[in-house]
């Protein structure tokens, strides 16, 4: 049985790099909702700390999501950073259980 996964990635940013990565990662949030398998795809802004973002996903099957990971629209993405832009990044796919 495939079960769907969401994912939350919290991504810290460069300080003064901020406006370059919203740029990039509207598009692609774009690109990646047209996936399929995506369920939805969906990035935040933290009110409390300036250049922390949080992308909150939801994907069919982890397989899916592993395959986004590697595609297309994420590698767009990574080419049109500058170096060093993203100065740490935290990846948890998530199950649910209850």
């Amino acid at each position: 049985m495939t079960t769907s996964i969401k994912v939350v990635a919290r991504v810290m940013i460069t300080p003064g790099r901020e406006d370059a990565f919203e740029k990039h990662a509207a598009e692609l949030s774009i690109a990646t909702r047209a996936e399929e398998g995506c369920l939805s795809y969906h990035l935040h802004r933290n009110l409390n700390q300036k250049g922390v973002y949080v992308f909150v996903e939801e994907w069919a099957s982890r397989q899916i999501w592993e395959r986004h990971m590697s595609g297309q629209a994420i590698r767009v993405f990574n080419a049109q950073l500058s170096p060093a832009t993203i100065a740490h990044i935290e990846i948890h796919p998530l199950e649910h259980i209850a």
